[in-house]
């Protein structure tokens, strides 16, 4: 759903489809709060990366001159970007055509891409398969998967691999420029240059395989790294809804088939497909190149000239080039099934239902641009039409995942949709649809309405990211895909100029684009979605009827071949592999930590300050902590949903359509969030806060904290109507997207059978949490709700429980104290609650939650010691090293799980998680089997392995992190920037005998207080196959 006025952003959030390479997020906006554990909400939002347009103006003095010619590549454009300071050169390879597009900007934070347009025309995954399948050796480095060596041998702040709809990218990011360069060859050479080995595809794509490899005569069964996440990934039903809209809007070329592959159909796939496909679709005339940052250009162009494109012929590419979808003369229905979701709503209102309509080419980007902001106002906030018609009067679970402006294809569309409503009420949203397009075209838009969307979306141009060439990237690749003008994609200032110019000439310019898109455009298809309760038993039969029909066709020589790759690939895993073919950085390299801007506390009435004085483009960025340990344990576990819906019920002075109308005319929104933060000393002890964020432009300041004001003195839960929706609503929500966060909700699972604190983290953020809001949804007292709510606001909103973090220029700091000292003087001052809790530690237990999933997510989690403890640098690296050299290669290789790992974090739980994974008590026992593990490969604990696992650590320490979030790590847990680099260094230097030590105090016994936890199907007798007590919550 769209949340924010973001024109790069919004392009993409409505319909993206994605199949990443690396499973499991690695990096975060903060280092210190990687090592914390995001709790599933959290990785969520995390994933959405923001990025800032800029406004383009006429070039300026540069380095390089259109006409000229550079290392083999012409230059073709040059254009000065003033609002960022940057300036982007569009040059083309006089051989290939290859088109590079560099981004140069004085950010430390690089990125390299290498783009090709893949347009698969059937649904085996063939594009997808083959984006693994690349990054597993080249010719430069035959080694077998370097990108996953790769990760723990780098300093990236961001490494991975994607498949879209028409489209597969290789990105990544990095502020080290040895770093660059090496990763640089690594991807150009897969891409250009990879083995595509038969055994590779084997395990990467799908592969008949005898369940007992030793006895030939076994049973034969499917295995493969891309089969079992793509089972994984259809066992979301929002993906499954997404898939389908997508399919059947747009049914006539490439997008009719699913790119990242159909488990049904992928084991149609040959080996021979897929190495024809990369000859015709990876040749260096179908790809685009994209580099981004401060590094030298001429270096990339020289590398880039010789040792790959020189001498190559041109072709013409035109045979990856997707027309315009015909245009239907009548509207389209489709109904689909999707598996029964025992943790989502009741069976009678597991429903979905879509509208999506096509709209403008992509590359009518002014067009694509005006659709955007008009989509916004349709649909997002109190004051949108569809929101009015379609969510206030509370018919449903709000607007599915889907719904939104999707710029993702060649053709655009407008999708809206509704998830958790009857089948009854299908035909009502029909007409709702209908009746909110000709009630926009008769009344039009108000004027404050429009402008409170383009007034933030102008803020958004001002509001920086550190992984702003990353977002670049990636909310243009579509755009460019389709030989769209990216740079004048950039010229967002200039649109909105033009629109608001559109506006004042014409007073019916949109009514007019509603009737055109929406009232008369009968490419329209509604999609509709309901449960099936033999949903996963209809998958399994059609499974074994496509495995039995394999078998069948099968040979007595056939056999023996697939008797003997098994054996070939085993062999191949547990081989001992010489990775010296690859490049690694040394601790020259690493050694400096990263320079923060000094932090300075002060107490202001009463209030302990934290300030910042950095570059923030004319933004000042304000967080207030309000504790809230004091708060009952019924009150605490209302807290997640006060923090949700405190910002959506307006004040007793203005009702939420006027306040949101505010808020967004002039801050980036007042979000609220509560945290769980264990003390970083001991782990013996917790607080629990709530933190409410804001940002504006210096100007408007004054006005921002003005709202908060208003807001925290003046908060209401007096409608009863709309907090009843915003409940509802708030329940559905958190109960998608649980399958796609599976590892998440495994390890918070785990860490709740440790101690309280984690038990408490569970209840208000894991699956327990849904459970919990789901049960007092059906024994709701809206009075005593509405009661409860507002003692919760009384208790935690004053100045003796508040400390509060300011971020800002220098020149601006005078006038933000100003302002910030006016409104602490409106705060009022209450007793003081107590500041943190003892935490209580329980004996180890075990907990499935049942899912009808065909795959499993595991996690087990036990205590061991906190951030500030002398080991706990020391465990950080082991878990790299775990997760390197053990996991990865028997979870995720050898068993077939997308992903696996171990992570230590800040609070002393220690933590192993699988995703997407074909078993469960095998993975289990692989955790448990660590020390073992550990022992007999003694010989691979050595310098070269230890200082790679450490370089695994740094990209999460020394990731960049955004201006207003500078200093975070003091304000939420008290680790200041001397305690960082103490850290760093400790970490630096450990040795080969601590990390071996480590293993023996910490993995050699038991630990006393541990917890296993997992998400998947039931498992007959799982007490008999673990010995332990389970305990199975459906």
């Amino acid at each position: 759903m769209i949340s924010k006025s973001k024109w790069l952003n919004l392009a993409v959030r409505g319909r993206r489809i994605l199949y990443p390479r690396l499973a499991i997020p690695n990096k975060s906006a903060s280092s210190f709060r990687d090592a914390t554990g995001a709790t599933p909400s959290e990785a969520e939002k995390s994933s959405n990366i923001q990025v800032s347009a800029p406004q383009v103006i006429p070039q300026r003095d540069s380095k390089y001159a259109e006409g000229k010619v550079y290392h083999g590549f012409k230059c073709e454009r040059i254009e000065y970007v003033s609002d960022f300071e940057l300036t982007s050169y569009t040059l083309r390879h006089e051989g290939t055509g290859t088109e590079l597009w560099h981004i140069h900007r004085n950010d430390p934070n690089n990125v390299f891409s290498i783009n090709f347009r893949t347009t698969p025309f059937d649904s085996t995954g063939l594009p997808h398969i083959l984006e693994h399948l690349a990054l597993c050796g080249s010719k430069n480095y035959p080694v077998r998967d370097p990108f996953f060596k790769m990760l723990n041998r780098s300093v990236a702040t961001f490494m991975n691999a994607m498949t879209g709809p028409d489209y597969t990218l290789y990105p990544f990011s990095t502020m080290n420029e040895v770093d660059f360069r090496n990763l640089q060859r690594i991807y150009l050479d897969a891409v250009f240059r990879p083995n595509l080995k038969y055994l590779d595809f084997l395990q990467e794509g799908w592969r008949l395989e005898n369940k007992d490899l030793k006895d030939r005569k076994s049973e034969l069964v499917i295995k493969g790294v891309v089969y079992n996440e793509m089972k994984g990934a259809f066992s979301e039903n929002s993906q499954v809804f997404g898939q389908n809209l997508l399919n059947n809007v747009l049914p006539d070329h490439t997008y009719g088939h699913i790119s990242g592959g159909n488990p049904l159909e992928i084991p149609k796939l040959t080996h021979t497909d897929l190495v024809e496909f990369h000859k015709k679709y990876y040749h260096p005339s179908n790809a685009r190149i994209f580099s981004y940052g401060s590094f030298d250009l001429s270096k990339t162009l020289e590398l880039v000239d010789k040792e790959y494109l020189s001498g190559t012929p041109c072709i013409d590419n035109s045979y990856s080039q997707i027309p315009p979808q015909p245009r239907w003369t009548q509207p389209r229905n489709v109904h689909i099934s999707s598996r029964l979701d025992n943790m989502g709503a009741a069976y009678d209102r597991q429903n979905q239902i879509a509208i999506a309509l096509l709209m403008s080419d992509i590359t009518n980007i002014q067009e694509s641009f005006e659709l955007n902001v008009l989509s916004e106002l349709l649909i997002r906030g109190p004051n949108s039409a569809f929101y009015k018609s379609l969510i206030e009067p509370n018919f449903s679970g709000g607007y599915n995942q889907s719904t939104g402006y999707s710029a993702d294809t060649k053709d655009t569309s407008f999708i809206v949709g509704l998830q958790d409503l009857r089948v009854e009420d299908f035909k009502k949203f029909g007409e709702l649809f209908d009746q909110t397009i000709h009630k926009a075209i008769e009344e039009g838009f108000q004027h404050q309405h429009v402008e409170s969307i383009l007034n933030n979306l102008e803020l958004s141009l001002k509001h920086q990211s550190p992984h702003f060439g990353n977002s670049l990237l990636f909310n243009t690749t579509a755009l460019w895909n389709h030989d769209g003008d990216v740079v004048s994609s950039l010229r967002v200032s200039e649109m909105i100029a033009s629109l608001r110019k559109n506006l004042r000439n014409d007073k019916t310019y949109f009514q007019d684009k509603i009737k055109k898109y929406l009232a008369n455009n009968t490419h329209r298809l509604t999609l509709t979605m309901s449960p099936d309760e033999s949903y996963e038993e209809k998958f399994k039969v059609a499974e074994s009827e496509m495995l039995k029909q394999k078998v069948k066709a099968l040979n007595k020589e056939t056999m023996k071949q697939i008797y003997n790759d098994g054996l070939k690939l085993e062999e191949s895993q547990k081989a001992a592999e010489n990775t010296d073919a690859l490049p690694c950085l040394t601790l020259k390299d690493v050694s400096d930590p990263p320079k923060w801007p000094k932090l300075n506390v002060e107490t202001v009435q009463n209030v302990s300050t934290q300030i910042c004085t950095v570059p923030t483009n004319e933004i000042t960025y304000v967080k207030c902590l309000f504790n809230i340990t004091g708060l009952s344990q019924a009150e605490t576990t209302l807290v997640p949903l006060f923090c949700s819906v405190i910002n959506e019920m307006g004040t007793s002075k203005y009702n939420f359509r006027e306040f949101d109308k505010m808020i967004l005319s002039k801050t980036g929104g007042i979000d609220f969030k509560f945290n769980v933060v264990e003390n970083v000393q001991d782990a013996q002890s917790y607080q629990l806060s709530v933190m409410m964020t804001t940002y504006a432009l210096d100007k408007n300041v004054p006005d921002m904290f003005g709202l908060c004001q208003e807001l925290l003195q003046n908060f209401t839960f007096a409608d009863s109507d709309r907090l009843q929706m915003l409940i509802e609503n708030y329940i559905s929500n958190i109960s998608v997207g649980v399958a796609s966060s599976g590892h998440l909700y495994a390890m918070v699972g785990a860490t709740s059978l440790v101690s309280d604190a984690g038990k408490l983290r569970s209840v208000l953020a894991g699956v327990d949490h849904i459970e919990f809001m789901k049960t007092f949804a059906q024994e709701l007292n809206m009075a005593n709700l509405q009661e409860t709510l507002k003692k919760i606001g009384q208790k935690i909103f004053n100045k003796s429980n508040m400390r509060v973090a300011i971020n800002c220029s220098e020149p601006y700091l005078p006038s933000a104290l100003n302002h910030y000292n006016k409104f602490l003087e409106t705060i009022p001052a209450l007793e003081k609650k107590d500041v943190q809790r003892k935490i209580q530690f329980f004996d180890p237990s075990c907990q499935q939650y049942l899912m009808n999933i065909p795959v499993n997510y595991c996690g087990k989690a036990f205590l061991a010691v906190p951030y500030l403890h002398q080991d706990h640098p020391t465990l950080r690296v082991l878990a790299k090293f775990i997760s390197a050299k053990y996991l990865l290669p028997v979870v995720r290789e050898q068993n077939g799980a997308y992903g696996a790992g171990a992570k230590i974090n800040s609070d002393g739980i220690f933590c192993f998680y699988s995703y997407r994974d074909p078993h469960s008590t095998k993975t289990l026992d692989a955790f448990e089997q660590t020390y073992e593990w550990l022992g007999s490969n003694a010989d691979k604990i050595n310098q070269q392995a230890v200082f790679e696992a450490k370089l695994g650590v740094l990209q999460q320490l020394d990731s960049p992190i955004a201006p207003g979030n500078i200093g975070i790590d003091n304000f939420l847990y008290k680790v200041s920037p001397e305690m960082f680099v103490n850290y760093r260094t400790r970490l630096l230097n450990i040795t080969v005998d601590e990390l071996k030590c480590a293993i023996e105090t910490y993995f050699k016994n038991p630990p006393k207080h541990y917890g296993k936890c997992i998400l998947g199907p039931a498992i007959e007798d799982l007490d008999t196959q673990t010995g332990h007590k389970w305990k199975i919550s459906s």
